[in-house]
């Protein structure tokens, strides 16, 4: 992993060569050694009211929330995930799961390419890359379905992203049919998260930080005004997406768990949080000590001109902004923002090796094989440190372990080999609460049987209000008229009385 710097020819031009493929194939098998026990994964109880959400939907009115990207439908891009493959694969998780490890491995030549791109080193982008490919504090991004939001919106976030730059690196005005791309996997961003939000105001400084005195800014906006044309189109469609998102009927910011406080002293606290979680120091006060840094940070960017560190100091402050002022998050949330932190490591760790070897007097070889060597030390601590904190919280275990209660419910309807005639009514009896949200076994028992006609109540349950689009109101199960009773545990289920005949 030859670690000097890649020199860049003319404008931007970075050929990735056979060390660039050895470097993302070693990537891929770190990433691989974390992730592959996720293919025993199953299914939790929020992906099994994901799927069910855009399965009652169906596809035309999810595609079309899609194109209405502005929406209040909920992340609507989430249905050409789970639609696709329940219809080929039904429930069965492992093509879930192998789709989710997928994405996930096909982002990891993304994030090298896109820090190569930016700081011109192959070591500077191994080490990105290597902190990206996993983290134990988001250990859901590969084991837990749910996430696959978060998964697919960074994926195409920093696709967006890797596309505009490098164009720009090269020179080059975005055309149409360029630009057409970079807003396609934009909205694609948003449409999977909020989080996505940020990326305008990123492809702003960048092309700002080209630009360092003001009257150069003058004359490269007099002579290349087109540059601001996807700048300008990204802000306003992000300004039309935050207007239908926090106005709509069904806004996710009525909700106590997403309404936001804007205040100094929960975006310290979030942000503290968020720094903590990266640095696996939950309870330490360390993030609050980062905070105060932050200062520092942006003022020896600027003083050694270092536009990669300018670029990730503005980067570390702007991406938490979506999650900064909502009750406390972490974990895959932090997908974004990990970047930023890890490229200004990555940074320092190599402006470092390079001022050991200026000290030493070390030069040509011997300067690039300390380097080489310098890199690789690091990379493999890292590594070691990170496979130490997973296993130290068994994340991986506990996660897998609580994802086998769907797949033995799904089993336990299977169970009764029972093909209800549509438009029957079904109650469903539980023995014994196992479940967080009451209405999980309608979800469950409606993607078993795959029908619509079908009216599934849940005992207790008197209606299935829905927040979002299309809303549903079930009348109260005792005024309809019930085919079936089932009654049921986490491991079986029982058909305690059928009114219609079972037209297997």
């Amino acid at each position: 992993m030859p670690a000097q710097a890649i020199k860049i020819i003319g404008a931007g031009q970075h050929k990735l060569s056979a060390p660039d493929a050895l470097c993302v194939g070693m990537l891929l098998a770190y990433f691989l050694h974390f992730a592959l026990p996720a293919l025993r994964g199953g299914f939790g109880e929020d992906e099994m009211m994901n799927l069910y959400l855009y399965w009652s939907t169906g596809a035309f009115k999810s595609i079309q929330a899609n194109l209405c990207f502005w929406s209040t439908f909920p992340r609507p891009a989430g249905a050409l995930y789970y639609l696709p493959l329940y219809h080929f694969f039904s429930l069965n998780p492992l093509p879930y799961r192998i789709v989710q490890v997928g994405i996930l491995a096909a982002a990891i030549p993304i994030f090298f390419y896109l820090v190569l791109l930016l700081s011109g080193s192959r070591a500077v982008a191994f080490l990105v890359a290597l902190a990206m490919c996993f983290h134990g504090q988001m250990a859901t991004l590969v084991f837990t379905g749910s996430f696959i939001y978060d998964v697919l919106c960074g994926f195409f976030y920093f696709a967006a992203l890797t596309y505009y730059i490098c164009i720009r690196q090269k020179g080059l005005m975005l055309r149409p049919g360029q630009l057409a791309t970079f807003l396609a996997l934009y909205v694609c961003a948003l449409n999977f998260k909020e989080m996505a939000i940020s990326l305008p105001v990123i492809v702003f400084i960048y092309e700002a930080l080209k630009c360092p005195q003001l009257r150069e800014c003058k004359e490269f906006a007099r002579r290349n005004w087109r540059v601001a044309i996807p700048v300008f189109i990204t802000a306003l469609m992000t300004a039309v997406y935050i207007c239908g998102k926090l106005t709509g009927p069904h806004s996710l910011a009525n909700l106590t768990p997403y309404h936001p406080v804007y205040s100094w002293h929960r975006f310290t606290l979030t942000n503290a949080h968020f720094i903590n979680d990266l640095l696996y120091q939950s309870t330490s006060r360390i993030g609050r000590a980062v905070l105060v840094a932050w200062p520092v940070l942006f003022l020896y960017a600027f003083w050694c001109r270092d536009r990669l560190l300018q670029l990730m100091a503005f980067w570390v402050v702007i991406t938490p902004l979506p999650l900064a002022f909502i009750p406390s998050r972490g974990g895959a949330m932090l997908y974004i923002v990990l970047f930023g932190w890890a490229t200004i490591f990555a940074r320092m760790v190599s402006k470092l090796i390079a001022l050991a070897g200026k000290m030493t007097a070390l030069s040509g070889e011997r300067a690039t094989m300390l380097s080489t060597f310098g890199t690789a030390a690091v990379a493999v601590a890292f590594a070691i440190f990170t496979g130490w904190e997973n296993q130290r919280f068994d994340r991986t275990g506990s996660l897998l372990k609580s994802e086998e209660k769907s797949l033995q419910v799904i089993q336990a309807f299977h169970s009764l080999a029972l093909h209800p005639e549509p438009g029957s009514g079904i109650l469903l009896r539980s023995e014994k609460r196992f479940y967080q949200n009451g209405y999980y076994p309608q979800f469950v028992a409606s993607l078993v049987w795959n029908d619509h006609s079908l009216r599934i109540y849940v005992d207790g349950q008197q209606h299935l209000l829905s927040l979002y689009p299309p809303a549903v109101a079930i009348a109260e199960y005792g005024a309809a008229e019930i085919n079936y009773v089932i009654s049921f545990t986490e491991f079986q289920a029982k058909l305690l009385r059928a009114t219609k005949p079972d037209h297997a």
